[in-house]
């Protein structure tokens, strides 16, 4: 990926996390481990531009597998968020044991009831990766 790929609008969404989408997202592993979890997020969406990096695979992706596989009514953002890291990571080769194609399936029905923006960003990121 390079600096062009987290302007484009599926995953611009990435550099709009909020402190309070982070804390939630941080919170979805062990409780001693949300600051960590917390502290590496806040790299991956800001400097990093959505990126993970070989040592950020269990701190903070951890969070965000599990923030892509379950929605929680009221936490949109944070799941799609998860969503378009997820991607960015299996597009990066970091995560070669996820199937996009079978997470999308699973997830479908969910990424409809998704508010229409949202929606759309989660089906146009998933595009741009089988593209």
């Amino acid at each position: 990926m390079d600096d062009v790929t987290h302007t484009l609008p599926a995953f611009a969404l990435i550099g709009t996390a909020s402190h309070a989408e982070l804390d939630w997202i941080a919170a979805l592993g062990h409780p001693d481990e949300q600051a960590r979890h917390r502290t590496a997020l806040q790299q991956v969406v800001g400097p990093q531009q959505g990126r993970l990096h070989e040592d950020q695979l269990w701190y903070p992706y951890e969070v965000i597998e599990r923030g892509a596989a379950h929605y929680a009514p009221g936490h949109e953002r944070e799941f799609v968020l998860c969503t378009l890291l997820v991607i960015l990571a299996v597009q990066a080769g970091q995560r070669l044991d996820v199937d996009l194609a079978l997470q999308f399936d699973d997830l479908a029905a969910t990424y409809e009831t998704l508010p229409p923006v949202l929606r759309d960003t989660v089906l146009d990121a998933y595009q741009r990766v089988q593209a």
